[in-house]
């Protein structure tokens, strides 16, 4: 399932529609309430993402997939609750992954060791403090909220998805000089009201 969304979201790339200068995604959230072809399009443009980030932070393929599909679900069952004045869907849809993330280690009570061509490229281990690293994320996450939306896409996209600025660029529908604005005024912002070994260790 989570392959197959996958290549749906590698066909439609760079066909998501944008509406007043709204990023593709918000735009697809309101459409995906009522309908179901929208909803798939929302779950297929994040899934490449959620998966990659996931994967990163659990080092292996089987775990990376079944948390995928359970943050997916979530999104489903909880989609009519999001509130885009309090977050932006960016920082709501990772928000979720973490969680998931951090009860999927408490769960097994231990981190799971993995071979190494379980892990993708630029991938490690979650190591003995990997719950310490996702709560100071969702901190991160927290503080993000306090800032306007578009400055919460922009570093979703750059430091939680990992996004090149050219590939944030084409996810919100603007150019590749606005999303690296966006991204610096983002980062200016966040110092004001961020401790800086929070952004050190992070961003």
């Amino acid at each position: 399932m989570v392959h197959e969304r996958i290549e749906k979201a590698n066909r439609r790339r760079g066909r998501l529609r944008v509406v007043d200068g709204t990023t593709p995604s918000d735009a697809l959230v309101v459409d995906a309430l009522d309908s179901p072809e929208a909803l798939e399009e929302l779950c297929d443009h994040y899934a490449p993402r959620i998966y990659r980030f996931i994967l990163k932070r659990v080092g292996n393929v089987h775990d990376a997939e079944d948390l995928t599909s359970i943050v997916f679900e979530k999104v489903l069952v909880n989609l009519d609750s999001y509130d885009s004045t309090r977050a932006s869907f960016s920082t709501w849809i990772y928000r979720i992954t973490l969680n998931c993330i951090t009860d999927h280690y408490r769960r097994r009570g231990r981190r799971k060791e993995t071979s190494l061509e379980e892990h993708v490229a630029g991938a490690a281990p979650v190591g003995d403090c990997g719950l310490e690293v996702l709560e100071r994320q969702r901190v991160l996450l927290d503080l993000m909220d306090r800032l306007p939306p578009k400055y919460q896409q922009a570093l979703a996209l750059r430091y939680f998805a990992g996004m090149r600025v050219s590939e944030v660029a084409e996810t919100l529908g603007i150019t590749e000089t606005a999303a690296s604005k966006r991204v610096l005024r983002g980062l200016d912002e966040l110092r004001g009201i961020a401790s800086g070994s929070l952004l050190d260790e992070y961003l």
